[in-house]
C-alpha cells in the first residue's frame, strides 16, 4: 500500500462495503436534488396564484387590444409576454430611462401600483393623439410635462379596461398620484419588496414597444385566493353593455350590397358597339329571383321592384351560407 500518498475517490470506494457505497450514492443523490434559494428575495406567490394573476392580465390585454384601435384608429395589438416575481430594485433597474411611468392608487386594492410606457412606443401613441401618423421619435428623450398629459388620455383607456378585468375578482378604482420620466424617481414600494411584473408587447400601425405593470404583493394577498381559473372562463356570459357596444360601433361600417343577375356571355366586339338607348337583353328571366351580395358574400334573394318611381330589391328570403360564406 501507498503510505505517501492521497488515495483517489475511486480508490477510497472500492474500500468501503457495498452498503455503505450505496448510501453515499443516495446521499450524492440527495445532495443533487437541492434546489438554490435566495432568501433576499422570496418568492411569495405560488405558480398556480402566478397563473391565475397571468389569466387576468391576459383578460386586459385582450380588452385592451378591442378599446386601442378605436381609440387611436389605428390597427393594434397588445400580447401579454411574462408574468414575473422579482424586487421593485430589480424591476426599476431593468427599465430603460428615460421613460414613462404612471403610478396609480387604488383604495380597494390598498395600495400604489405601476405602469411603464416605453418611449418607443408612448410617443407614436401621442403622435397619433395629435392627429399624426404614429412615428416614433428620431432623437431619445425624456417627455415633457405636456406629452405626459396627452399620455394620460391613452393611460385612462387603459385603466378602463383594467378594471373591467379585475371585475371578477373585486371591484376597483383607480386614480393617477404621480408620473415620471425617470424610473428612479418612482416609488410605489420599498426596493426590496417583491411585486409581480406583467410585460406586454404592443404593436399601434407601423410602431412597436412594451409596457409593463408593477403590481406589489402585498397589495392582492389578501385577495389571492379570488384569483382562480375558473373565474376568467372563456365561456363566460358577455355582459349586455359590451354587445350594444359592439352593435353601435359595427352599425357604422359600411358595406357594399349588390343585386346580381345571371352572367351573360358577350363578345368584345358587341360591348365596344354599345351605345346610350342600345337595350342588352340577359338570360335572367323575370320571374327568378336575384342573388343579393354583401361585401360579395350572398345572403339574400330578391326581386326587382319600384318605389316612388325609383327601381328597387324586395329581399324575398335569406339564402343559407355554405362553409366558406360562413367562415366569412
Amino acid at each position: 500500500m501507498r503510505t505517501n500518498e492521497i488515495l483517489s475517490n475511486e480508490e477510497m470506494s472500492a474500500l468501503l462495503p457495498e452498503n455503505e457505497q450505496g448510501e453515499e450514492a443516495r446521499d450524492r443523490a440527495k445532495r443533487s436534488k437541492v434546489v438554490p434559494y435566495n432568501f433576499r428575495r422570496p418568492d411569495r406567490l405560488s405558480k398556480e396564484q402566478v397563473r391565475s394573476i397571468y389569466l387576468l392580465h391576459d383578460l386586459f390585454a385582450h380588452g385592451l387590444s378591442s378599446s386601442l384601435p378605436l381609440f387611436l384608429r389605428a390597427i393594434a395589438e397588445i400580447n401579454l409576454i411574462s408574468v414575473e416575481q422579482q424586487s421593485y430594485g430589480d424591476y426599476l433597474r431593468g427599465l430603460s430611462d428615460p421613460t414613462t411611468i404612471f403610478t396609480i392608487a387604488s383604495k380597494s386594492l390598498r395600495g400604489m401600483f405601476a405602469i411603464e410606457i416605453n418611449s418607443s412606443i408612448a410617443f407614436p401613441i401621442i403622435d397619433r393623439m395629435l392627429g399624426g401618423s404614429g412615428k416614433p421619435l428620431e432623437e431619445k428623450r425624456a417627455a415633457t410635462e405636456l406629452e405626459l398629459n396627452i399620455l394620460e388620455g391613452f393611460l385612462a383607456v387603459c385603466t378602463d379596461n383594467y378594471r373591467e378585468a379585475w371585475k371578477p375578482v373585486l371591484e376597483i378604482e383607480t386614480e393617477v398620484v404621480g408620473k415620471e420620466t425617470n424610473p428612479q424617481l418612482a416609488q410605489v414600494v420599498a426596493p426590496n419588496e417583491v411585486v409581480a411584473t406583467i410585460v406586454y408587447q404592443i404593436s399601434i400601425g407601423e410602431a412597436h414597444g412594451s409596457m409593463s405593470i408593477c403590481l406589489p404583493v402585498a397589495m392582492v394577498e389578501n385577495i389571492i385566493e379570488k384569483f382562480t381559473p375558473a373565474t376568467y372562463s372563456a365561456n363566460k356570459e358577455t355582459p349586455a353593455e359590451s354587445t350594444k357596444a359592439l352593435l353601435r360601433t359595427l352599425s357604422k361600417v359600411d358595406l357594399s350590397v349588390t343585386a346580381d343577375l345571371d352572367r351573360l356571355p358577350a363578345a368584345v366586339s358587341d360591348l365596344t358597339n354599345l351605345n346610350i338607348g342600345d337595350v342588352l337583353r340577359t338570360n335572367h328571366r323575370v320571374e327568378k329571383p336575384l342573388n343579393v351580395s354583401v361585401n360579395g358574400v350572398k345572403k339574400f334573394a330578391g326581386r326587382v321592384a319600384a318605389v316612388d318611381g325609383r327601381m328597387v330589391i324586395q329581399i324575398t328570403e335569406k339564402q343559407k351560407s355554405d362553409t366558406a360564406n360562413s367562415n366569412t
